[in-house]
Formats: structure tokens, C-alpha cells, sequence
């Protein structure tokens, strides 16, 4: 068989790209310095996750589908709708799973006929995905790869590092954060096949042994080399989170992302940079390639709303900003009830919080953007991104960072090149809603 010379071409791109991509394998594992820390890992012993394993597979696996299952002569339309409907049966997916776990919970058998029809409509659902996976994913990339170009992250005029993505289940992750403050003291990636009871253990027994706060919790992606995103989520948080993981693949080849570990500022300083470009791309992804999902603003405020309803940002805003004052003021014990009281009241209010301690505050908030932090430095990367007059100048400045103090001198640059104070006044934007990967 003769390849096409395009063909050829584009093999051989991704060919050359992953061989230099491979210096990003493992990017996302822990540092030599958390050594110490080991102790903790005796609580999730058995349950360790080999990332450089799986990249390695699911980068054979990536370039035998380019190969085998290519999508690049797929007319625009029709990648387009071989993604909805893969994106479709993901949400019908997930329905049925917790359709089925719910009978099994409430005692029906596996052998009933009502499981047996369901078990036959996954098994159905889970082969077609199995099969338009590779393709549907080769589309994503392109289509968030093209804004990619058209921002300028290009090298030979193809996206650098190139955009590949598995949809898979990512890991899970172990956050342990000291008691008496806010911080990450150890983090590490778990097995997804580690079961809920398992996690509540752990957590139960690092707290106990350890004086310490665990949280273990999904994450929705993970910056490996290819990125892991799950799909069980709507499209556009998809290309978000697409383009979110691209950027820490990005950002592993400059200062900012080598010292990712570095504090807790810097992991902040990282994500919050992720999380504001990848959102920005997403969402142009979503408007030049399915203009039909994207979100139309009301035109005049919705007046049946109830001004009294449970906001989850307010309130989670809230509740950071009262563990903080009370750990500042050395009140352990009273911060750990507070939480387990707001706890409480989110579960009571339709959010399932499983856990609320600090440990769960340093992952939630290391994004500058969520409501989980209350850290200065997402406020100041916004307002450094509207200084910017586009991604590309964004991310050449603060690619460079390797202390939080660079972020303010850079705004402050920014600001006086602009003619404006560092307190933005009334031209300050509105903090967007962000949808958070994690």
C-alpha cells in the first residue's frame, strides 16, 4: 500500500513530536523532595499508580490509531457530529450505571431481568465507544489545536506540544495537608480502582497516625503526556479541560511548570494559569465548532429567581475564609467542627461533599479561580491576562515565573505601560465563572 504524501507527512509529524513530547513523560509525579514524606503512602499501600507505564501505552496506542484509524480527512460536520453523539452516549453511559448500581444497592440481583437488560445496554453502549474512541479523540485535538495555531503555540506551523488527549479514568489523588494550616505537605496518585471504603480508610488512618488532614478525591484530568480527561462530562467542559492539561504539558518546558512544586503559591500560580487559558480556548473551541451548545446569557435577569437560594461559590468562599481566620488564630479543633458543620450544610443544600478539612482546601484551592481559595494570585493573573493582548503574550510572560513575586512585578510592569494604578478601578472586569478540571 502507498501512503498519500500527506499522510506521510502527518505520521511523521507526530512521529518527531512525540519523541521530543517524551521528555514531558511523567512530568505529573512527584518530586525527589516529598521523600521524606513517605510515611504517608503506607495508608494507601497496594494502590500506587505507574504513570510513565501507562503514557507509554497510551502513546503506542495514539500512534497506531493515527495510523490505523486516521479522522483527518473528516469533512468539519461530520467530526462534529461523531463527537456529540460520542458525547451522548457517554451521558447515557454514566445514567445507566447509576441506574444499575442503585438496584444492586437496593438488593436486586445480577441475575434479574431488570440488570440483566441494563447490563446488555452498557455492554452495547461501551463497545461503540471502544470503537469511535480513537477517532473522536483525533478530532477533539485538532479542532482545540486549531485555536492552538491560530494563538500562535506553533512550531513548523503545527500546534507545540501537540495536543493528544485518552479519554480514561485518571487516577485518583492523595492530598495530606498539615492540621493547624492550609497546605500541601504530600500529594500522590492513585490506582481508580481504589473503592470508597478503601479511600475512607486511609484518610482515617493518615488522620490518626500523622496528626494530619487527607482528602482523597477524582480529578477530571491529569497534565500526563498524552493528558487523561474524563468524558462523563459536558463538551464544553471537555475542550476546556482539553486545552487545561495541554497548557501543563506546555508550561513543563519553561521555569513555571519545573517549579510547580516548588510551594504551594507556585502550584497555585500553575493551575490558576491552566485553568485561564484553557477556559479562554475551550470556549472558542466551542463557539467555531459547535455553535449550538454555546450557553446564550439571558437578556434581562431571570425576576422568578430566589435571591435567597444556596449559592455553592458564596457559601464555599465563605466557609474558606472563616478556616482561615480560626487556624490563624491557632483554633484547630474549632476550625475541623466548623467545617464538619458547613459540611453538613452543603450536603443538606444537594452538594454531596464526601469530605471538608483543610486537605480538601489545599487541592480545591489551588485553583486561583475557585471558590475553594481564597489566595490573591487568581484575581492577579486575571487582571495581568486582560493586560495582555492575547494568550500568546500571557503565557510568554508568566512561563518565566519561579516566585510569586514575579507575578507582581510583572502586573506591575503591565500597569504602568498601560497608564493605570494596580487597583483597576471601576474598568475592572467581573470575575468569570470558571469550570474548574479537577
Amino acid at each position: 500500500m502507498v501512503w498519500p504524501r500527506a499522510r506521510v507527512r502527518r505520521v511523521a509529524w507526530i512521529a518527531a513530536a512525540l519523541v521530543v513530547a517524551l521528555g514531558l513523560l511523567g512530568s505529573a509525579a512527584l518530586p525527589a523532595s516529598e521523600a521524606s514524606t513517605r510515611a504517608f503512602a503506607a495508608g494507601v499501600s497496594g494502590w500506587g499508580f505507574d504513570l510513565a507505564s501507562w503514557e507509554a501505552s497510551a502513546l503506542a496506542e495514539k500512534i497506531a490509531a493515527q495510523i490505523t484509524q486516521p479522522a483527518d480527512t473528516l469533512p468539519p460536520r461530520v467530526a462534529s457530529i461523531q463527537v456529540t453523539e460520542y458525547m451522548a452516549r457517554a451521558d447515557e453511559i454514566g445514567a445507566l450505571e447509576r441506574e444499575l448500581n442503585q438496584l444492586l444497592s437496593a438488593g436486586v440481583g445480577a441475575s434479574g431481568e431488570e440488570t440483566r437488560a441494563l447490563q446488555l445496554r452498557l455492554d452495547a453502549l461501551r463497545a461503540q465507544q471502544r470503537a469511535a474512541r480513537p477517532a473522536v479523540e483525533q478530532v477533539i485535538q485538532r479542532q482545540v489545536g486549531s485555536l492552538m495555531a491560530v494563538e500562535g503555540f506553533t512550531i513548523l506551523g503545527r500546534p507545540f506540544p501537540p495536543v493528544q488527549f485518552t479519554f480514561t479514568d485518571p487516577p485518583k489523588k492523595l492530598i495530606v495537608s498539615p492540621r493547624d494550616r492550609i497546605a500541601t505537605s504530600y500529594s500522590e496518585m492513585l490506582s481508580p480502582e481504589i473503592g470508597l471504603p478503601e479511600a475512607q480508610a486511609a484518610e482515617r488512618e493518615i488522620d490518626a497516625m500523622h496528626n494530619a488532614s487527607a482528602y482523597i478525591t477524582n480529578i477530571g484530568g491529569l497534565g500526563a503526556f498524552p493528558t487523561m480527561v474524563v468524558d462523563r462530562a459536558s463538551l464544553a467542559w471537555v475542550l476546556s479541560t482539553v486545552a487545561h492539561e495541554w497548557v501543563h504539558n506546555y508550561l513543563a518546558l519553561f521555569p513555571l511548570g519545573w517549579n510547580y512544586f516548588k510551594s504551594q503559591e507556585m502550584t497555585t500560580l500553575n493551575e490558576t494559569v491552566a485553568e485561564i487559558v484553557g477556559n479562554e480556548i475551550g470556549e472558542k473551541t466551542l463557539q467555531q465548532y459547535y455553535p449550538q451548545l454555546v450557553e446564550r446569557p439571558p437578556s434581562a435577569p431571570d425576576e422568578a429567581s430566589d435571591p435567597l437560594s444556596f449559592d455553592f461559590d458564596t457559601e464555599m468562599r465563605r466557609t474558606r475564609e472563616e478556616v482561615d481566620r480560626l487556624l490563624a488564630a491557632g483554633k484547630v479543633n474549632e476550625a475541623e467542627a466548623y467545617m464538619e458543620r458547613r459540611r453538613n450544610v452543603f450536603v443538606d443544600n444537594g452538594h454531596a461533599l464526601r469530605v471538608l478539612n483543610q486537605a480538601y482546601f489545599a487541592f480545591h484551592g489551588s485553583y486561583g479561580v475557585s471558590a475553594a481559595s481564597t489566595s490573591p494570585i487568581g484575581p492577579k493573573l486575571e487582571r495581568l491576562r486582560q493586560l495582555s493582548p492575547d494568550l500568546r503574550a500571557f503565557l510568554n510572560t508568566v512561563r518565566w515565573f519561579t516566585a510569586p513575586g514575579d507575578l507582581d512585578a510583572a502586573l506591575a510592569a503591565h500597569e504602568a505601560a498601560a497608564g493605570l494604578s494596580a487597583a483597576a478601578g471601576p474598568n475592572e472586569p467581573q470575575p468569570p465563572v470558571y469550570r474548574v478540571s479537577q
